[in-house]
C-alpha cells in the first residue's frame, strides 16, 4: 500500500477529556461513527485484507482505506489540526 498524498491531522477531543490524533485524508459519518480514511494505491490482490471504502472506476487500485472508526458519542469536538507539510499545528494542544 502506498499513500497518494500526505494526510491531514485531525484532532478529536474525547468526552473523557483525551485528545486523539488521526492522520487521514478525510472522514465520513457512518452509522454513528466517524470513519477516517486515506487515499492509497493498493494492488487488487491486497484489497481483500483491508477496509476499502471506495475505489476509482478507471483505476481500481486507487482506493480509500479506513484507518480509524470512532463512535461519535465518544467525541466532544472534531477539527482539522494540520493540512499539508508546511502548515503549523493547531493551538488546541500548544503544538
Amino acid at each position: 500500500m502506498q499513500l497518494q498524498d500526505v494526510p491531514s491531522l485531525w484532532h478529536l477531543r474525547m468526552v473523557n477529556g483525551g485528545l486523539a490524533h488521526i492522520w487521514a485524508d478525510g472522514y465520513a459519518e457512518v452509522d454513528g461513527s466517524y470513519v477516517f480514511d486515506v487515499l492509497a494505491t493498493v494492488p487488487l490482490d491486497h484489497q481483500a485484507h483491508i477496509a476499502v471504502t471506495s475505489s476509482a472506476p478507471t483505476r481500481p487500485e486507487s482506493v480509500c482505506v479506513t484507518v480509524a472508526r470512532i463512535p461519535m458519542n465518544a467525541v466532544e469536538e472534531l477539527h482539522t489540526a494540520k493540512i499539508g507539510m508546511d502548515a503549523r499545528y493547531c493551538d488546541c494542544e500548544g503544538g
